[in-house]
């Protein structure tokens, strides 16, 4: 990878010598790299790196995370499939998800105790047990 000031120097000496396979050894670069960096220098004026133009794009944008912000002061107790559903977002549950948290949003999560966990989920079922254990029903 060259530098700025390497790409400068090699599409000045390429403007002087017009010899591609000179400044290419010299810089050891291929002469498609050369041509390519005067073809940048003379459609765009510069042959500097574009850095913010690598990677991948964000999904949502900062418009779409305003709305979402908007969506959840209106309506805190809001999920995260409701708001993609009403602000129609291409968005993955949790990318909207990740965002929300990112905002300083927290979603409390229901945990039983253990208690709880350990007791029967329905009352019905606890008597039918209950009743198959007394004594007098073998």
């Amino acid at each position: 990878m060259l530098h700025n000031e390497a790409r400068e120097l090699l599409v000045a000496g390429y403007e002087k010598a017009h010899d591609a396979q000179l400044i290419a050894d010299a810089y050891s670069v291929s002469k498609r790299t050369v041509y390519r960096l005067v073809q940048q220098k003379r459609e765009t004026g510069n042959v500097e790196l574009h850095t913010s133009q690598r990677g991948r794009k964000p999904v949502l944008s900062e418009e779409d995370k305003t709305r979402i912000c908007q969506c959840l002061d209106e309506k805190p107790d809001m999920t995260i499939e409701e708001i993609r559903e009403q602000l129609h977002l291409s968005a993955s549950y949790a990318t909207v998800e990740r965002a929300v948290v990112g905002m300083g949003y927290t979603r409390k999560k229901k945990s039983l105790h253990a208690a709880e966990r350990d007791r029967s989920r329905c009352a019905s079922q606890e008597r039918s047990v209950e009743a198959d254990h007394q004594p007098g029903n073998d």
